[in-house]
């Protein structure tokens, strides 16, 4: 089974600050889960490090981004059919009124049009997406400090 951790679950784990991260994706590992990560979580990563005020920090976190991407053999990116379900889901959630952060939306799309599991803990944005799918593709995790 596939998994995609998207990029709030990828940032605690690389800080390392929420234990309960590391134990769930170890847990799935263990579990023989294929966790990957996409194309656009690896682009906000990197726009994360470059933020840092710290060149010598840019440098440090660069590296250590570097060799977990290295743990990806298989980095899930946009095709046809997600860019098109991307266009859909957009076009009806602005409709509606409900825009979300087009990242969580490239994210999902991926997902959906590869019918994997995106494993997140932002409920708002993705529950939204969620909703407008044809495949179920959100699983949940809660915070440390909403426990």
């Amino acid at each position: 089974m596939i998994k995609i951790i998207e990029t709030d679950i990828v940032i605690d784990f690389l800080r390392g600050k929420d234990q309960k991260i590391n134990e769930k994706i170890n847990e799935l590992i263990n579990q023989g889960v294929d966790l990957r990560i996409t194309q656009i979580t690896i682009c906000e990563l990197w726009y994360g490090v470059y933020r840092l005020k710290s060149k010598k920090k840019q440098i440090s976190e660069g590296k250590k981004l570097n060799k977990f991407i290295l743990n990806f053999p298989e980095i899930l990116t946009l095709d046809n059919d997600s860019s098109k379900i991307y266009g859909e889901i957009c076009a009806e959630l602005d409709n509606k009124g409900l825009r979300v952060p087009q990242f969580d939306l490239l994210n999902a799309s991926i997902a959906i049009a590869n019918k994997v599991i995106l494993i997140t803990r932002d409920k708002h944005h993705f529950s939204r997406i969620n909703d407008l799918s044809e495949f179920d593709f959100l699983e949940l995790w809660l915070s440390a400090d909403s426990n």
